[in-house]
């Protein structure tokens, strides 16, 4: 009966997003970590996903939890802020994988976006990968993805 719930949830919330995009959802997944060179990072992930010729990601709040139970926020919290964004298909210049740790150099501003190297042989096996997207406007987005293979082929689709 829950999965059901859940199932129902999921439909109503597609929804909702394709009546605010005004266009179908055609593809999405979760992206497990989010950062961007703005210095903008999302530990628990984005929902990333396609509506027309565009991108949309956006974060949810995230309640912390210990063993299945609730706790409260430390005093110290920052007061959760809603982040969205998008990405026209049409200004994405280049994507490619690079380690979590060099997009932690790029979103935290020790290392330039143009000096990122591509992922290469024993970084592939040994380290956490991230898909690095840079725009035509210069913002730089990384995706924790689930599917690479998937996205890279929503990003080349005919429009």
């Amino acid at each position: 009966m829950e999965v059901k719930n859940m199932e129902q949830d999921a439909k109503q919330f597609i929804d909702e997003l394709e009546k605010k995009r005004g266009s179908k959802v055609l593809w999405r997944t979760y992206a497990t970590w989010y950062a961007s060179n703005k210095g903008v990072q999302r530990e628990y992930g984005v929902f990333l996903y396609r509506c027309g010729d565009t991108f949309f990601f956006e974060d949810f709040e995230r309640t912390p939890s210990f063993l299945g139970f609730a706790m409260k926020p430390g005093k110290n919290a920052v007061p959760y802020q809603k982040y969205e964004g998008t990405i026209p298909l049409t200004s994405i210049v280049s994507s490619k994988q690079v380690t979590k740790q060099t997009a932690l150099k790029v979103a935290g501003g020790s290392l330039k976006a143009d000096n990122a190297k591509s992922a290469k042989g024993l970084q592939k096996l040994f380290s956490s990968l991230v898909e690095m997207v840079t725009l035509s406007d210069g913002n730089v987005y990384f995706f924790e993805l689930m599917d690479r293979k998937a996205f890279l082929k929503q990003c080349t689709k005919e429009k």
